[in-house]
């Protein structure tokens, strides 16, 4: 080993101790970096064989950080190996001669260019002392430079902090010092001492790879967590797309679509954490796929609300958000060149956040600094209501609109924002907690659906998530409660915590007032949204009764479209709500307010009133909610209430005890008795008032529990016709049931869902009818291979891509007798447990048959008799169709045969019909009776005649021959010689009659 080499690890060992020192958090640790930083932090472990693992992980991490410092290229270049030793001794010193006890070095925001300057203030003689050369002075400035940046990583990659931190770090050593590896490789190289580049990538992946949650109480950890373990990829809907292009696509395929792209979002549909993600991705070099050609790029991140009373920032001022610590570092005319080069993105984040008259002044400084810097990227955010789609479109940007969150988006967003906690956790248990919280969150959004509303936008999913987290895995037992959350997130607290200034200034009380009525007023005159105009007349209207409010009409509106970010317009000149559900709870209170319990009364059959009416009950007092609650009941029991109606007031009523959190026993026993029989369904009339009810309903059937077969069969009657997603959490509920009837129900179903999702959530582990399942509607065709348990698949189609059948290893039986195409057998090949083919229609790769290795065949006769000479060996069920004649039979090699079925054509012969020993049974179908006679002298097997027409069938030639059994298929066939058959023979009626009316 080399003097360099030991020098080195000398080296990362000092940088492994203060590494562990900052990670600790501890000062008196700190300042032990010199002595036994690591040692002084083992005796908190109590045992010994702990301690000793303890020391090997630093042990280890010091020889990652030592390899990393003998891989610097600046170690190669024309300097004497004993000067590259006594610089690299000089960093060890410098490092271990430090008391690294400022307040600073223990913020969230410490920066190695800090620690750099930091450590020199501590020893500035050092080079001097050491008699260091030019050459070696600047050989120690970079390693010196480097290890800070080393410590920086190292602490931030280790698990939470304390002794538990210690207890996890042992239980995780591994994947730990993998991650400490992986970061470590992942810093760009240094390409210099004042590598300044290299300095703003790190401190701006570090500062923005963090979500800030503003706008309600949390804990700090639910408020802040890494952005890279929790993003997940949104879909964005560009506007005017070509052709060949989806309008709707994940939003990094959009980035890829131009230099220059204007995304626009409802508040909370993540646009600033968009940008964040480019921005740590852009630091780190680690965009994929479609955008690689954006690494090697340099961000800045600019959020527009800290120039609400500034002037815009020259280029030069870029840097003030995330580099401010290291700015006067920066060479003079860098941003400059980064942005002449093509290798800056500039990331403008909030249009909306700037007063409107400034608005005009961003597009005006932007198009001067794309008219500077035209090779430069940009990427800018804006709510709709504060830009139009065109804003930007004269300097060729592409605007996208972000868009909701899907369902299966929900869910994967609640795993990567559950992902992010477990990744901060120190202990096993602790990440155990989480993932179960993560579980019941899961469980909850499938139970209620004002929780799958709200959650379709990251802000509010991400609320979701925290209270579900802050609260032991518990939401808020009454939706009032959370609505009252997030209105005061939305309306007060976020725009207060990022300090975003409006004009005028409305509180939250005069915004809830403001957006009550204007909520009530749409609802009550059945309109989803209202006239520009309009709204701003209604505004004027209540605002005259608000002195306090001194602002026109026309300033509020635009306070409350821009700010609140509960109002757009989505169509020009028209304004609406986001959120249909922050709508009707607004409405509700504006109801009660006026108390119009007769207007509620009267529309609480409504589709778009239901929801109002239980929202209005749980903001009413107790003495009006009991009004309310028996004015339903009663208007329910009035004869002149249609029948329909009655069973939808019963279940409002049943719905308003969800919010109501008081009320009197008797009122909640005469709501229960009503509608007893509506939940669970036990008639159909119940299961068609449940269907009429909407969506409100799923929530009362989640909560309830069919007690018998016919029950479970009409929940999922109730809510096939929906359609909506959101039902399958209860059908799921039925997925592995093996009742005949039930299993009957939910495949009928299917057809009326998306059928892969429908297939992975409710029918992956159904046990269906032993395996078997008959398919008639090619739609579901693809999403056959998530059914785990199917075995014997029948298509009733003509048509459809039956590739999927590549996809289903565990297939024992195919059948079809309607297909138009031919079947091809290559598709078939692979699949080891198919043991029954029957297939009416042609085939291709015909030659690939015998090798399947059947034991059940049912194939055309002109298909069979072009294999001849095949010796089917395993096979012991033979079914030939279109037959006219027995020939193909004669020289067939069928050792195992002991079922033999002949469907015979029009005119078919029997003579000749060869006799097998072994044979059990032999069926012959016919629409117009066939010769018979020549099935008498077959001995051994039972026949079976099947008539599927309705000529005559006389029996007459098998007088005497035993076991005939014949089947008969029409009421009108007349049959003659039944009396003359032998022992064992009988006539079965097999016609099915049609169903009574």
């Amino acid at each position: 080993m080399s003097g360099l080499e030991v020098a080195a690890i000398s080296l990362g060992a000092a940088v492994a101790r203060a590494a562990c020192g900052v990670w600790f958090g501890d000062s008196k640790l700190v300042t032990e970096v010199g002595a036994s930083a690591i040692d002084l932090a083992a005796r908190r472990l109590t045992s010994v064989r702990e301690q000793r693992r303890f020391r090997r992980v630093w042990d280890e991490a010091a020889e990652l950080i030592a390899d990393r410092v003998l891989a610097l290229r600046e170690l190669g270049e024309d300097l004497p190996p004993n000067e590259q030793q006594a610089a690299v001794d000089a960093v060890r010193d410098t490092f271990e001669a430090a008391a690294l006890t400022e307040d600073d070095l223990f913020k969230q925001d410490l920066d190695a260019g800090y620690l750099d300057r930091y450590l020199r203030a501590q020893d500035p003689e050092r080079a001097t002392r050491a008699g260091l050369a030019p050459g070696a002075v600047r050989l120690y400035d970079l390693v010196l430079r480097e290890c800070s940046a080393y410590v920086i990583e190292v602490a931030r990659t280790l698990p939470g902090t304390g002794t538990q931190a210690m207890a996890e770090l042992l239980r995780r050593d591994r994947q730990i010092l993998d991650e400490i590896r992986t970061v470590l490789e992942r810093l760009p190289e240094r390409r210099g001492v004042h590598d300044f580049e290299r300095d703003y990538r790190q401190l701006t992946a570090n500062r923005l790879d963090q979500i800030e949650f503003f706008g309600a109480t949390l804990s700090e950890s639910s408020r802040r967590y890494p952005l890279s373990v929790a993003y997940l990829s949104l879909t964005a809907r560009a506007a005017h797309a070509p052709d060949d292009l989806p309008a709707a696509d994940p939003v990094e395929r959009v980035l890829a679509r131009s230099d220059r792209l204007f995304v626009r979002g409802q508040a909370g549909t993540g646009k600033t954490t968009l940008l964040h993600w480019i921005a740590v991705q852009s630091a780190r070099g680690s965009f994929a796929e479609r955008l690689a050609s954006w690494n090697g790029t340099v961000p800045f991140f600019i959020p527009l609300r800290r120039y609400a009373a500034a002037e815009l920032p020259p280029p030069e001022g870029f840097l003030w958000e995330v580099g401010r610590h290291i700015a006067e570092e920066m060479p003079s005319g860098w941003v400059q060149r980064q942005l002449r080069s093509g290798q800056a993105i500039v990331l403008l984040d909030g249009v909306d956040e700037l007063a409107e008259n400034r608005r005009d002044e961003v597009r005006r400084w932007l198009g001067e600094l794309i008219a500077a810097f035209p090779a430069a990227r940009y990427v800018i955010t804006s709510r709709p209501a504060a830009a139009p789609e065109d804003w930007l479109a004269s300097t060729g940007f592409l605007t996208a609109e972000l868009e909701p969150m899907t369902p299966t988006q929900v869910g994967a967003f609640a795993h990567r924002w559950h992902e992010a906690m477990r990744s901060r956790c120190a202990t096993e248990p602790e990440r155990a907690e989480v993932t179960e919280q993560e579980q019941g969150l899961l469980a909850a959004l499938d139970r209620h659906r004002h929780l799958r509303q709200l959650a379709g936008y990251p802000l509010l999913c991400a609320l979701l998530c925290a209270l579900h987290r802050d609260r032991r895995g518990q939401l808020p037992a009454n939706r009032m409660e959370l609505y009252e959350v997030a209105l005061q997130m939305l309306l007060e607290r976020r725009d207060r915590e990022r300090r975003i200034e409006t004009s005028p200034a409305l509180g939250r009380t005069e915004q809830a007032l403001l957006l009550s009525d204007l909520a009530y007023w749409l609802i009550r005159n059945g309109w989803s949204d209202a006239g520009h105009g309009e709204a701003i007349d209604r505004l004027a209207a209540k605002l005259r009764a608000m002195p306090q409010v001194k602002a026109d009409p026309q300033r509020v509106y635009r306070v409350l479209l821009e700010r609140t970010g509960l109002l757009r317009e989505q169509v020009a000149g028209r304004v609406d709500f986001v959120h249909r559900s922050f709508e009707e709870y607004l409405a509700a209170k504006q109801a009660i307010d006026e108390g119009d319990f007769g207007v509620l009364r009267a529309h609480a059959h409504e589709p778009q009133w239901h929801e109002v009416v239980v929202m209005a009950a749980g903001h009413a007092s107790a003495a009006g909610r009991e009004t309310l609650l028996r004015a339903l009941l009663d208007r329910a029991a009035e004869p002149t209430t249609p029948r329909a109606d009655r069973d939808l007031l019963c279940l409002v009523a049943l719905a308003c005890l969800e919010t109501s959190p008081e009320r009197s026993p008797e009122l909640e026993r005469a709501i229960r008795d009503a509608t007893a029989k509506l939940v669970p369904p036990q008639t159909e009339a119940a299961a068609r008032a449940l269907g009429r009810a909407g969506p409100f309903a799923l929530d009362l059937l989640m909560a309830a529990k069919p007690n018998n077969e016919y029950a479970a069969v009409l929940t999922v009657e109730a809510v096939r016709e929906s359609g909506d997603p959101a039902a399958l959490p209860l059908l799921a509920r039925f997925g592995t049931d093996s009742r005949p009837s039930v299993v009957d129900a939910l495949i009928r179903a299917w057809p009326h869902f998306d059928p892969e999702e429908y297939a992975q959530r409710v029918l992956a582990d159904n046990p269906l009818h032993a395996g078997e399942l008959e398919v008639g509607d090619v739609r579901i065709l693809p999403a056959l291979a998530r059914l785990k348990r199917l075995t014997h698949l029948k298509l009733d189609l003509m048509t459809g891509d039956l590739g999927v059948i590549r996809k289903m290893p565990g297939l024992r039986a195919l059948e079809s007798a309607l297909y138009e195409h031919p079947l091809d057998l290559s598709i078939l090949k692979d699949l080891q447990q198919l043991t029954e083919l029957r297939w009416h229609g042609r085939v291709a790769n015909e030659h690939l048959l015998p090798e399947l290795d059947l034991q059940a065949l049912g194939v055309t006769a002109s298909l069979f008799a072009e294999l001849d000479g095949v010796e089917w060996s395993s096979l012991r069920s033979l079914a030939l169709y279109s037959v006219d004649t027995v020939a193909p039979l004669l020289a067939a090699r069928l050792p195992q045969l002991v079922d033999l079925e002949l469907y015979l054509s029009h005119g078919a012969r029997l003579d000749g019909l060869p006799e097998r020993r072994g044979l059990r049974r032999l069926a012959v179908h016919f629409e117009t009776p066939a010769k018979l006679h020549a099935l008498r002298s077959i001995a051994g097997p039972v026949i079976e005649l099947h008539h599927h027409g309705r000529d005559r069938l006389n029996l007459g030639p098998l007088a005497g021959r035993p076991n005939v059994r014949v089947f008969v298929y029409h009421r009108s066939t007349q049959v003659r010689g039944e009396d003359e058959l032998g022992p064992g023979s009988e006539l079965r009626s097999a016609w099915v009659d049609p169903p009574s009316r």
